[in-house]
């Protein structure tokens, strides 16, 4: 049994995209195949983004508990949209 963490990377964190397709299917799957799955979704993590916030020593708890399923974890997989061009436009729908 391999212990495994999805770092699951679009900026929805909704459905209706490849990225979360991708995470649950690999989630299913290695689920299935017995081993031990949990999953960060970037978009729904809140965390300081000011660098007085980072400075003062101890992270958020959001941000604390994902990087404690980083460290359990013996398998990483990051998964990320790839834009070529603007990630405002793709992820917007805008033709431009």
């Amino acid at each position: 049994m391999t212990i495994t963490c999805i770092i699951q990377g679009h900026p929805s964190g909704g459905e209706g995209h490849f990225c979360p397709a991708l995470a649950h299917s690999y989630s299913e799957g290695a689920t299935r195949a017995g081993h031990e799955v949990r999953m960060v979704t970037v978009a729904e993590l809140d965390f300081p983004v000011l660098k007085q916030d980072w400075n003062s020593g101890q992270a958020p708890p959001a941000t604390a508990d994902a990087q404690g399923t980083i460290r359990w974890a013996e398998h990483l997989l990051i998964i990320h949209p790839l834009w070529i061009g603007s990630m405002l436009s793709s992820w917007a729908g805008s033709n431009e």
